[in-house]
């Protein structure tokens, strides 16, 4: 039988380049029975595969309700040998009080921000518009959030994305760097990687046929006309109607 945890990030001595620790990372949308057996096996399991002195299982759970089931204390019947899981859930996710920007759009991807009110939302882009955030995780998060935004916080998202304050990080730098990619290969080239690229971020999740139709387009004015829509369109259908 075998036992497989979703995530183990290693982490190692700044000194040694040893392994220092072993952190479990289990997404977890309800409590199940099963975990209670399986859980200790994983804290057990890596760190004798990374032979690492500590190991913590680490469990996000968006609701608070199950997130409270899965922090009961696993007894394992060994004398001292019971597990604890570090439980995070939307209503204490981390990143809350100032702190990185990754951690403020993890925070609002557990729903411990309220996206759908103009504040919540312009925490979110302004994390995600941080100079700490390089291009391509700034592309990677605003497609996440945008995907797991409800429709009425991502119609502000979208909303705000588009305005005077936002426009230049989210909308003419995607553009910009895909005609910079294309330069030397052809202004065509360029344009449809913007294009792709500002679809993958707003989430339209444009079909292999779509995909395939811009990235054959020799056309740039149909390539702009594309990109234009793709700013405020709510679907990919509505990017290439006509």
């Amino acid at each position: 039988m075998q036992y497989l945890a979703d995530m183990v990030v290693l982490i190692a001595d700044a000194a040694t380049r040893e392994p220092a620790l072993a952190l479990i990372i289990e997404p977890q949308l309800r409590d199940s029975e099963t975990k209670r057996y399986s859980w200790p096996v994983y804290v057990t399991t890596a760190r004798r595969v990374a032979r690492c002195p500590a190991a913590v299982l680490v469990v996000i759970c968006p609701d608070p309700a199950e997130a409270a089931k899965c922090r009961q204390l696993i007894r394992t019947g060994h004398p001292g040998f019971d597990l604890a899981p570090v439980v995070i859930d939307s209503g204490e996710p981390p990143g809350l009080d100032g702190g990185d920007p990754y951690l403020t759009v993890f925070a609002a991807s557990m729903g411990g921000i309220d996206m759908t009110s103009e504040p919540g939302a312009r925490r979110v882009l302004d994390a995600m518009a941080s100079p700490q955030v390089s291009d391509p995780d700034r592309l990677r998060m605003t497609a996440i959030i945008l995907r797991l935004a409800s429709d009425a916080a991502r119609q502000i998202l979208e909303a705000m994305m588009t305005t005077s304050e936002y426009e230049k990080t989210f909308i003419e730098r995607i553009h910009d760097e895909g005609i910079a990619e294309g330069e030397a290969r052809g202004e065509a080239k360029g344009k449809a990687e913007g294009v792709l690229k500002l679809l993958d971020a707003r989430g339209l999740a444009p079909s292999q046929e779509q995909r395939q139709r811009v990235a054959s387009c020799t056309d740039p004015a149909q390539l702009d006309l594309w990109f234009d829509r793709a700013i405020t369109a709510g679907t990919a259908a509505e990017v290439f109607a006509g």
